[in-house]
């Protein structure tokens, strides 16, 4: 049984094991806090990731107001592409070497009810490079 609860530091010594996924970008330590919904192989197929995304889609939509959820994913993660595409996520665009300068990544998003006309999603045309990527 798996429950969802709020992530701690002490966590990140817990998911050491996701370093051994090859689908899996490995990042230092600094940068785990801020990105700590990484979860190891053991908790694969339970159906976490659907609702880890339905909990981040009902914050973006509903507390942050937000028109659109879009993440990141290797080119190659077909399972993972599948996914999220079965959670209504479309392909928006493809970034060159996104992943270690080495990989393609896409960009998938998935609008929310502020956008009522859907103009976040709507793909692009041609891939861009990591340096044209905006963060907000």
């Amino acid at each position: 049984m798996t429950t969802i609860r709020r992530f701690c530091c002490n966590d990140l010594l817990r998911f050491t094991s996701v370093n051994l996924d090859h689908l899996t970008e490995t990042f230092n330590i600094p940068w785990k806090p801020n990105h700590g919904l990484h979860y190891g192989k053991e908790y694969r197929r339970q159906q976490l990731a659907k609702k880890l995304m339905n909990l981040l889609e009902d914050f973006s939509d509903k507390i942050d107001k937000g028109y659109f959820v879009d993440l990141f994913v290797r080119a190659s993660n077909t399972p993972a592409i599948k996914m999220y595409e079965k959670l209504g996520y479309i392909i928006y665009r493809r970034v060159l070497r996104y992943y270690s300068g080495e990989e393609d990544g896409l960009d998938m998003r998935k609008a929310l009810s502020r956008d009522v006309e859907k103009k976040s999603i709507i793909p692009l045309k041609r891939p861009v490079t990591p340096d044209e990527l905006e963060y907000d």
